[in-house]
């Protein structure tokens, strides 16, 4: 039996070893093109917030019309390289992000 110090000190190797992706890695980079770019970032920042909370909205409201509005009213932000960089490497890390957590839902016991 592991230790709750040992687990965390296999975490902390982890986040290591997940500093050290190509994903994560082109992530940061991305992240820090965008930076460079500081209203560009807040608008960048105001789209995800909300095409977040269409992804999350009650099931009977017409989603699809709503994304591509809110695509359609930032084409020219999302067309930006710093902005599709940004986008894309992003949702490069988070799944593979959402692919770790998602393996170690399944393999524990609730």
């Amino acid at each position: 039996m592991i230790s709750e110090t040992e687990l965390y000190d296999y975490v902390d190797r982890f986040i290591v070893y997940m500093k050290n992706t190509r994903e994560y890695k082109e992530y940061i980079h991305a992240l820090r093109e965008l930076e460079k770019y500081p209203d560009i970032k807040e608008k960048v920042y105001e789209f995800r917030r909300e095409n977040y909370f269409l992804q999350h909205a009650p099931e009977h409201e017409d989603i699809y019309e709503r994304v591509e509005e809110l695509r359609s009213r930032n084409e020219e932000l999302l067309e930006r390289p710093e902005v599709s960089d940004f986008l894309m490497t992003e949702w490069e890390f988070f799944g593979m992000m959402q692919g770790v957590f998602d393996r170690i839902m399944n393999n524990m016991d609730f």
